[in-house]
């Protein structure tokens, strides 16, 4: 791994369980390979978890949209790179993306994150944070307005599928509560196994609402539509109190006959 320019690489392996059945990489790997490369990077500059959790500060991702162009097959590996863009609103926008050994892109992501308070769960906009990292050269800006996030609510939408997770030990993450890549997952997993033969994801866009912890009891629920050509699907996690947790859309395409 290196920095050059402000901006993180680092050459990731793909590992055979990292891939399902017709040897295509799971989509929420890659939101790992995201989620990897970002606390890195972060741990790098002295401002990783560890680090904030010592002020009494964490980090929080509040919304990731990625595009995937490619599904990678094992064995391979993945070239990521990723370079935050200074405060927006209280938000700290990082870019993420990724390519395959001979330069073929994988996904492009841009996710947004805060930097929260520990016991109040208050937003902190904290300059030195933000001056932690170096300026990368304004090319590479991305814009980090991603547009309304989606609610929950699709009455206009047919249910499709529910599902209900358990909460295990491994779920849960270094901030107590259960990783953002695990809503992800439970969305996927709402999804039967004939869907998911016949499908691939190529945009995914999560917000993540509220925290999930141990002891929780959840249930997803997807509503959308599907075609011959792909689907369009609406994901949302809410809690047994009735507190949506995450919610997502996601873009789908049929595979190749």
């Amino acid at each position: 791994m290196e920095i050059v320019n402000g901006i993180y690489h680092n050459t990731v392996e793909l590992n055979s369980h990292d891939v399902d059945t017709f040897n295509l990489v799971h989509p929420a790997h890659y939101f790992r390979v995201l989620q990897e490369a970002s606390g890195s990077h972060a741990y790098l500059k002295g401002v990783g978890i560890p680090h904030l959790r010592k002020e009494g500060m964490t980090w929080v991702v509040t919304r990731t949209r990625m595009e995937i162009y490619h599904y990678l097959s094992w064995p391979a590996t993945i070239e990521v790179e990723t370079w935050p863009q200074g405060i927006w609103k209280f938000y700290y926008p990082r870019v993420c993306r990724a390519n395959s050994k001979d330069g073929n892109p994988l996904f492009e992501a841009m996710s947004q994150w805060l930097v929260v308070d520990t016991e109040t769960q208050r937003p902190q906009r904290n300059e030195r944070i933000s001056n932690s990292f170096d300026q990368v050269d304004k090319a590479f800006y991305k814009e980090p307005e991603l547009g309304p996030r989606h609610n929950g609510e699709r009455e206009d939408l047919p249910l499709l599928y529910t599902y209900t997770p358990r909460i295990v030990y491994s779920d849960v993450d270094l901030n107590h509560h259960v990783n953002n890549v695990v809503y992800l997952e439970w969305m996927l997993e709402s999804l039967p196994f004939t869907f998911r033969d016949n499908y691939l994801a190529t945009v995914v866009d999560i917000s993540y609402r509220a925290q999930a912890f141990r002891d929780d009891e959840v249930t997803v629920t997807t509503k959308g539509r599907i075609g011959d050509k792909g689907a369009s699907l609406f994901h949302s996690i809410e809690s047994s109190e009735g507190i949506i947790i995450a919610t997502a859309e996601s873009e789908w395409r049929a595979k190749a006959q």
